[in-house]
């Protein structure tokens, strides 16, 4: 390990202030950080956690080193050191992990870990995360140590929070409110990537189209209510059917496209889950049971497709098929 700078000054590195300066994105610039803190801090690890959106949880977003608390690991806030730090809003430092009964210290101990420090992540007065560092040995981290980290800390805090906010606006950008679901602007943009993957790497890409059989009549029926509720429950049950690396989106009305990669065989049978998920789900509304059901339509990318509307146009006419020949059912092209 690297020593670490006196008590009354901080070193940090041109290049990780010109990296940092330049990062695009909340991934890159917590990345950025948790790399670049051990060689700031002599440290075996380092990882920034963030709040989740959770009163109770919080979730570790970058890790560089030691991994005894992997990346995308969701921390209770009530039993733990960094939840602790994150609450108080105070700088911890424990030197002896293999004593403590925090759970994470537990883990970090289990893992190989003898010490480490937490500082709150804070930004006009709230915190929304912390910095930790963790060092094979114990007895690493000494006072001076904790102030430098806390001072990094509150620095880098505005650049983090700044990253966060063009995300949070960025997703609210690409989200439909009703639904949660992204919108036709992430079609766009999500779609023209894969495109270019395939036409770069030739790496397979799938459009599932949907549509809610007879969704006017639902309106017509019972209310644009019961038609807001029917499209929320049918996005949530489509969020419990695919994976992250799928995207949703609704592109109007009742109509909603999946992008996801792999071949056309692949997505055929993620649309047949998604109709049978949907003919499960179950809605009522006063005494009735009301019985959805969707038609699909499936296409994947081909040689001759000069741009997204192609494979956009081909999965419509397969969503055409199936609603003629009966609905509640896919079709693939």
């Amino acid at each position: 390990m690297s020593s670490s700078p006196s008590h009354d000054t901080i070193c940090l590195p041109i290049t990780f202030i010109n990296e940092l300066s330049q990062s695009n994105d909340l991934h890159e610039t917590l990345t950025l950080i948790s790399n670049w803190l051990p060689q700031i801090i002599g440290s075996d690890r380092a990882s920034v956690c963030l709040n989740n959106g959770s009163d109770e949880t919080l979730e570790v977003f970058a890790l560089f080193g030691n991994n005894a608390i992997e990346a995308n690991t969701i921390l209770p806030i009530s039993s733990t050191m960094v939840g602790r730090v994150y609450s108080n809003k105070q700088l911890e430092i424990n030197n002896n992990l293999a004593q403590s009964k925090d759970l994470d210290c537990q883990i970090l101990h289990k893992g190989g870990l003898g010490s480490c420090v937490d500082a709150p992540l804070q930004h006009s007065g709230t915190c929304f995360g912390t910095l930790n560092l963790g060092s094979l040995e114990p007895d690493t981290y000494k006072p001076e140590d904790g102030a430098q980290l806390e001072c990094i800390a509150n620095w880098l805090a505005n650049y983090i929070h700044a990253q966060m906010e063009i995300t949070e606006h960025k997703k609210r950008a690409e989200t439909d409110p009703l639904t949660k679901a992204n919108n036709r602007h992430c079609l766009n943009t999500v779609g023209n990537e894969l495109l270019k993957l395939w036409e770069t790497d030739q790496q397979p890409f799938s459009m599932i189209m949907i549509d809610i059989d007879h969704f006017k009549q639902f309106n017509d029926n019972y209310g644009h209510h019961v038609g807001d509720q029917i499209l929320v429950t049918f996005s949530q049950v489509i969020n419990q059917v695919i994976r992250k690396s799928e995207h949703f989106m609704r592109i109007g009305g009742d109509e909603f496209v999946i992008l996801l990669e792999g071949n056309v065989d692949l997505a055929t049978k993620l649309a047949e889950r998604i109709r049978k998920a949907i003919k499960d789900m179950a809605l009522k509304h006063d005494d009735d049971s009301l019985i959805i059901t969707v038609s699909c339509g499936v296409t994947s990318v081909q040689n001759q497709d000069s741009s997204l509307e192609c494979l956009y146009n081909r999965a419509d006419k397969a969503l055409y098929q199936s609603k003629k020949n009966g609905r509640d059912q896919t079709t693939a092209i």
